[in-house]
């Protein structure tokens, strides 16, 4: 088993207390924990498994890493992701690896963005739209950056 999950949650918090806080832009700041979930559910085969760590390390983000303001909100969308990532099959993710998360991406800032900016969403959907479209590409560039120097497609793929 080459995906060390211990090993990549400590990556990633530290990566989300530090690099996150010094990467905010605009008031925007990529989501590594929802990056975390998504890549490491891919080899997970059990779904059920996939969701309760998902919801587990999205309340760990809601009461440590996110203050807490939106108690749950992590919870929700890092079981929904860690469910959907989970139920890919392995040829699927070997050729489609990178389309495959970064829809997940798109999915779980959406789901974030609908009920942090829930304001905009219902008064101007267009400022909504752009806060989304604003922290998915964030989120994705930082992901990509991520998946490439600790090459995640391999260690994920080895263990599908």
């Amino acid at each position: 088993m080459n995906f060390n999950f211990s090993k990549y949650l400590f990556i990633a918090i530290i990566l989300q207390l530090t690099f996150a806080e010094l990467l905010t832009f605009n008031g925007f700041q990529p989501n590594i924990m929802l990056l975390f979930i998504i890549l490491s559910s891919i080899p997970m085969e059990s779904t059920s498994r996939a969701t309760v760590i998902g919801f587990v390390i999205g309340l760990f983000s809601d009461l440590v890493l996110f203050n807490g303001f939106y108690l749950g909100l992590s919870s929700l969308i890092f079981s929904v992701c860690a469910y959907f990532a989970s139920q890919v099959s392995f040829n699927f993710a070997y050729r489609n690896f990178d389309l495959y998360w970064l829809s997940l991406v798109l999915l779980g800032t959406g789901l974030y963005s609908f009920f942090r900016y829930d304001f905009f969403f219902f008064n101007d959907i267009v400022l909504f739209l752009k806060n989304w479209f604003f922290v998915f590409v964030y989120t994705s560039f930082i992901g990509f950056i991520i998946t490439r120097i600790f090459k995640v497609k391999q260690s994920v793929l080895e263990d599908a």
